[in-house]
């Protein structure tokens, strides 16, 4: 697979996720800078994405919509940050690193079936069930209540080609997952675990769950960025690593 490929179809996950949420935008510079504002307070989704040839001067008139904003934002950059990006976003005071890898499943992958536990099922969730989506969100990441809210707004839960899912068992939610569908790829994001269900197969079956019904609606191409505790999991149902994105952040 060409990792441009991936890229694009993972730029154009922020298109559809923008479209829906209110006060999120992206636009790109003459140069290629790219803007995006996800309204989301998280820094890796919010910030500015360079080409290989960066402008400065471009990048420097972008940040300016994000530098004293109230939403927390990275420099972005595919691979390591040469020495000037990193000069860049240190004036701003992003000199922290966070590196994610990004990986990808092509078609002529054979999936397993989906096994889930005694007891467990699989739920696809619409508007109505934000608050106990968000609430699982908080859960599985750990992550503050507001930002949750804004993951399980309505508009992300029953936008186009947009898809929520959680495992249940026993009256509680043990897995969670988001699907991103556009034409023939779809990207996997919001995958998480309450660490006290983890260990028991629960992600796994949720994860071949979410690809099975993206292949059965035509979706040629899967992709996903992952934390070191999910990684092997994808990897183990035939994933690749495409390449690893580096963020500079307060």
């Amino acid at each position: 697979m060409h990792s441009d490929q991936v890229v694009e179809g993972f730029f154009e996950v922020f298109e559809r996720l923008v479209g829906v949420i209110p006060g999120a935008y992206m636009r790109q510079g003459a140069s290629g800078t790219l803007l995006l504002v996800s309204a989301i307070p998280i820094p890796t989704l919010n910030g500015l994405s360079f080409e290989a040839e960066p402008d400065f001067v471009e990048a420097a008139e972008l940040a300016g919509e994000l530098a004293g904003g109230q939403l927390p934002w990275s420099v972005q950059v595919r691979g390591e940050p040469s020495a000037e990006v990193a000069a860049f976003a240190a004036r701003y005071g992003l000199a922290n690193t966070i590196r994610l890898p990004l990986l990808a499943l092509e078609e002529d992958i054979t999936l397993p079936a989906p096994q889930l536990p005694e007891g467990a099922v699989v739920r696809t969730l619409s508007g109505s069930d934000r608050r106990g989506y968000a609430g699982a969100l908080v859960q599985g990441f750990g992550m503050p209540a507001e930002v949750a809210a804004v993951m399980a707004a309505p508009a992300m839960l029953d936008g186009p080609g947009m898809a929520g899912y959680v495992v249940e068992r026993d009256g509680a939610t043990v897995a969670t997952g988001f699907n991103v569908l556009m034409g023939d790829r779809v990207g996997l994001f919001n995958g998480s675990v309450p660490p006290q269900h983890r260990g028991n197969g629960y992600y796994r079956a949720l994860v071949l769950t979410r690809l099975h019904d993206a292949r059965q609606a035509g979706v040629k191409l899967a992709f996903t960025q992952n934390s070191p505790m999910s990684r092997p999991i994808y990897e183990s149902l035939g994933f690749r690593h495409v390449e690893t994105w580096t963020y500079l952040t307060t």
